[in-house]
């Protein structure tokens, strides 16, 4: 939260110890939007998808709202690499691709089973078909959407492929993975452990 607050005073992003979870309806997206296209890289690229062909949505508004702040949201465009503190730089980019995924619609997909037919033998795979990926195209790699055995690949009914490799794979179940600081986060916030002010010093003490 240090170095929320530092980007803050710097004039990078907007107030962090907020919960507001709305815009106020005279915030102006499409000029924040417009000024990512003047950066390099990724964010001008996604700005410019944002501002064609309507694939602007506006935010969803959440629940809650101090009625004094914004969401966290970017205050300025800027390369990340310009900024010298590499946690700093690292938080610029995540309320960045945050809110550019705010205002990104829905990625479209579908949940299928795929039947695979080689002589004899039928191999099955559930998971995801993802036909339009939208807000996730920016949000790596922060957020996957997956379901089942994963990605599945875009076939039509009655495609016939070339499989490039076979391979038989011997495993073992493993223990879950030591949890993350954004998952404990995510995990309080969701058991309304702390606020966005007191997290912090929750999970230090």
């Amino acid at each position: 939260m240090q170095k929320a607050e530092e980007l803050y005073n710097q004039g990078y992003i907007s107030y962090p110890r907020t919960e507001t979870e709305k815009f106020r309806p005279e915030f102006n997206h499409h000029t924040l939007i417009q000024s990512f296209q003047a950066v390099a890289g990724e964010f001008s690229d996604y700005a410019s998808t944002l501002l064609t062909d309507n694939n602007f949505q506006n935010p969803r508004a959440g629940q809650n709202d101090d009625n004094a702040h914004p969401p966290i949201t970017p205050a300025k465009a800027c390369d990340p690499g310009s900024i010298a503190d590499p946690t700093q730089r690292k938080i610029y980019t995540l309320v960045v691709k945050h809110y550019l995924a705010c205002c990104s619609r829905d990625a479209v997909g579908r949940e299928t089973e795929l039947t695979l037919k080689i002589a004899s033998e039928e191999f099955v795979a559930k998971g995801l078909m993802i036909l339009e990926r939208n807000w996730l195209e920016i949000y790596q790699p922060w957020e996957r959407w997956s379901t089942g055995q994963g990605e599945l690949p875009r076939v039509a009914i009655g495609s016939r492929i070339i499989p490039t490799s076979l391979i038989m794979k011997d495993g073992q179940t493993s223990p879950p993975q030591l949890i993350s600081e954004v998952e404990l986060i995510s995990l309080m916030d969701r058991n309304g452990i702390g606020t966005d002010a007191t997290i912090a010093q929750h999970i230090t003490t």
